[in-house]
């Protein structure tokens, strides 16, 4: 549906370097990119940029041709987004129904986005997470061939994410193509799809890592490192060590990996599968690829869809970790569930 060919853009502030995205029919793509190169790649699409060199094309015509003809067929959600602030809830919903000619019933999808209990409410009284909503709910009166969605988790509670996640999962299953941006990584990953990072070095995808063969030598090595219970961290400076029961969970980004410990992230010199070795004695599992939990401090575990789940640890800021769909079964194995 939607086809990025060594598209190249130069701005003051970002660097959209030959890259290359194919997003098909009923697919999710998920980009992690900060705000700029976000908003860059967005406008490439959309044609309010002029590209640098590459092409992009939408159901097999030209970017600019579709868009000029079709427009009404992509659904596009901006972070934040500006309001009719006047109207109520269920006046926006049907005045933009009005105006698109949507044969879709605007209260049924009131309904599912929870808007029907807030249906009188004006839109300048919202919440950012109602509005979030709201902007998905008006996108899908389109019955959109193409959804580009800024930042769909950012900033929301369970409840929201939850109904963000299915009604993401609906849209594929009915053929949309689904192009989500988000700017943590760790939302990226927890949208699922395809996941793909976008910097100044191009569009890379973070794809699963062959796990290097332990030779004898190191499996010594590793045997050795369990029996020396602290963890390095470096902060400036500093080398700090952490016991590994202080640690919530482990991350890696970027190649970079990273302890979080009572809501703060220090960096850590080791990779992540050196830390799944060192670690997995006190408990800690391999829950995703970039992710490694201390298993002690889940406290719940959450379906959002058939093919996206997450757990929640009992930390302060209530930490949402991505499960992979693979991994699931091992984990019930571990925790006997």
């Amino acid at each position: 549906m939607l086809k990025i060919k060594n598209l190249y853009k130069k701005q003051t502030n970002s660097f959209i370097n030959d890259i290359n995205l194919m997003v098909e029919k009923g697919s999710l793509i998920s980009i992690e990119a900060d705000r700029e190169f976000s908003n860059t790649l967005i406008d490439l699409i959309l044609d309010k940029e002029v590209i640098g060199s590459g092409e992009i094309y939408i159901d097999q015509i030209k970017h600019s041709d579709y868009i000029h003809k079709n427009k009404g067929n992509i659904g596009v959600i901006f972070r934040d987004e500006g309001f009719y602030d006047r109207f109520t809830v269920e006046e926006y919903m049907r005045y933009y129904t009005e105006i698109i000619d949507s044969k879709v019933n605007y209260r049924e999808i009131m309904l599912k986005f929870s808007l029907l209990e807030i249906a009188d409410k004006r839109i300048k009284t919202l919440s950012y997470t109602r509005r979030k909503m709201l902007s998905f709910a008006r996108e899908i009166l389109k019955e959109p061939e193409l959804l580009i969605f800024q930042d769909p988790i950012f900033d929301m509670d369970k409840n929201a994410t939850g109904i963000i996640l299915k009604n993401i999962e609906e849209l594929c299953n009915k053929g949309t193509a689904v192009l989500s941006i988000s700017a943590s990584f760790k939302e990226a990953m927890l949208i699922g799809g395809k996941v793909y990072v976008l910097d100044e070095n191009g569009l890379i995808e973070a794809e699963d890592k062959k796990e290097e063969a332990v030779t004898s030598e190191s499996k010594e090595k590793l045997e050795f490192m369990h029996k020396i219970e602290k963890i390095p961290a470096k902060i400036e400076e500093r080398i700090l060590l952490f016991d590994p029961f202080e640690i919530d969970y482990a991350e890696s980004e970027s190649g970079v990996s990273s302890l979080n410990v009572r809501g703060e992230k220090f960096q850590c010199m080791m990779s992540l599968t050196e830390l799944e070795e060192r670690l997995r004695c006190f408990g800690f599992f391999r829950c995703h690829r970039s992710y490694i939990v201390n298993l002690q401090k889940v406290k719940e575990v959450v379906t959002w869809t058939r093919n996206s789940y997450s757990l929640i640890l009992g930390d302060v800021e209530k930490s949402s970790i991505p499960l992979s769909k693979g991994k699931l079964t091992e984990l019930k194995e571990i925790l006997k569930i």
